[in-house]
């Protein structure tokens, strides 16, 4: 995995190891007490189309909260996109069309946020929020009272295709985590979100651009949240204004389970990635069990909440210990003898 602190954070060692642990256990677990879930081998790729809008937003959270910020308008931002995407195809425009706009509004909504937090210096929770508020009401708006559905083959098979039983969702999803591995791990710009995340003033002094570089991250994303919200009508094959907004906690906690700090400037995007599956399979696994979807979400809630609680736990017990080990090393430094 990609390790993003700059310097170095502690966190619970080979936590990447323990999500894919958990991952083959829900795997089993839910192959053994459920027939539909594994579908002869393909069930477990087919469930991914589900929850790979969720995994996009995540990964276009993460590098937000990776410089000490959050974006709470990512879900809506989804929505409107795909109500966009929607109504393009519902007045004949082309897929190409309608996935340019979509993702070109979404993105705009991104750098409109950035600008603020950046140049405005406003908390980026109080600028989000409004902002979630905003977008939400233009979607309802677009959208009116009949929401566009019923869209062309080729745009559903972005959501609904495959290439040898892999689905497309899952590729798009695969690729774009990649490249925000590149991205946050291996450029300037990854290095740059980091450290303004861990030290906004060793930054400055470093000679890093942050009002750029955080105008750059809220835009892009902005575009993680107009492909979730391609994604989304492309395999329900409707656009509701609400259709992104559920994605907001999921995206949330896969970030957090995956061990991103949510005061930013330390995180592993490749851990993350793991956490979308795990919440995912664990989510679709209820459902396939015969949950209701607000069992899902209680539990997705208290999923996040217990990850909080290991972690800050964890890391407090640790600074304890490194904190105890430095007194001694100092006591050893005045007298040698001791």
């Amino acid at each position: 995995m990609t390790t993003l602190a700059l310097p170095r954070r502690y966190r619970v060692p080979a936590w990447g190891a323990c999500l894919v642990l958990a991952i083959i256990a829900e795997l089993v677990y839910f192959t053994l007490t459920t027939r539909q879930f594994a579908g002869h081998g393909t069930g477990m790729l087919d469930l991914t189309e589900q929850f790979a809008p969720t995994g996009v937003l995540a990964l276009g959270l993460a590098m937000v909260i990776l410089t000490g910020n959050i974006d709470l308008s990512c879900g809506a931002s989804a929505s409107l996109a795909a109500v966009i995407a929607g109504t393009v195809l519902a007045k004949g425009g082309g897929p190409a069309a309608a996935i340019a706009a979509a993702i070109a509004v979404s993105t705009l909504f991104g750098l409109f946020n950035g600008l603020i937090v950046a140049f405005a210096g406003i908390d980026s929770l109080l600028v989000t929020l409004a902002t979630q508020f905003i977008v939400t009401s233009i979607a309802t708006s677009v959208a009116g009272a009949s929401p566009p559905f019923g869209f062309s083959s080729g745009f559903t098979l972005i959501g609904q295709g495959s290439v040898n039983d892999v689905p497309f969702a899952l590729l798009i999803f695969l690729v774009i985590a990649l490249a925000v591995i590149v991205t946050a791990g291996y450029t300037s710009l990854g290095r740059s979100l980091t450290l303004i995340g861990y030290n906004p003033r060793a930054a400055l002094y470093s000679g890093i651009a942050i009002r750029g570089s955080l105008t750059a991250v809220f835009t892009l994303g902005g575009f993680m949240s107009g492909v979730a919200g391609v994604l989304l009508p492309a395999y329900y094959n409707s656009a509701q204004p609400q259709i992104g907004t559920d994605l907001l906690l999921p995206a949330i906690t896969a970030v957090i389970l995956g061990g991103m700090d949510i005061f930013g400037g330390a995180g592993r995007i490749g851990e993350v990635v793991l956490a979308v599956f795990l919440l995912g399979f664990l989510s679709q696994g209820m459902l396939t069990e015969g949950d209701s979807s607000l069992s899902v979400t209680m539990v997705t809630g208290l999923v996040l909440i217990g990850a909080l609680v290991i972690k800050f736990a964890f890391e407090r017990n640790l600074r304890q210990r490194v904190g105890a080990r430095m007194r001694r090393l100092r006591t050893l430094a005045r007298d040698p003898d001791e």
